[in-house]
């Protein structure tokens, strides 16, 4: 199965388990081993992958609330400031 198959980092970490219990296994021939060895080595990297993407797409959706957050809206004025607030007894002009 292609690493790329695996899409989550639970399915990577489940045939990572499966990968070590049959390494433990005294009797598996030499060949076998260092196979299920490269497949793990991908499965890394496949879970690198994976945090890359989660990375990239959480840095994209807190970009693009900030570019919504950062909008004025519709009906506001730009130029329109609210007036400061007056103390008591002050003069007005």
């Amino acid at each position: 199965m292609p690493n790329e198959e695996y899409a989550t980092f639970e399915d990577v970490k489940a045939r990572l388990d499966q990968i070590v219990d049959a390494v433990g296994d005294d009797s598996l021939p030499l060949d076998d081993a260092l196979a299920l060895y490269e497949e793990a080595v991908g499965l890394g990297l496949r879970a690198s992958d994976l945090l890359e993407e989660g990375i990239e797409a959480r840095r994209e959706a807190e970009e693009t609330r900030a570019a919504e957050s950062d909008e004025a809206p519709a009906d506001a004025a730009p130029d329109e400031a609210p007036a400061p607030p007056q103390a008591d007894g002050a003069a007005t002009a």
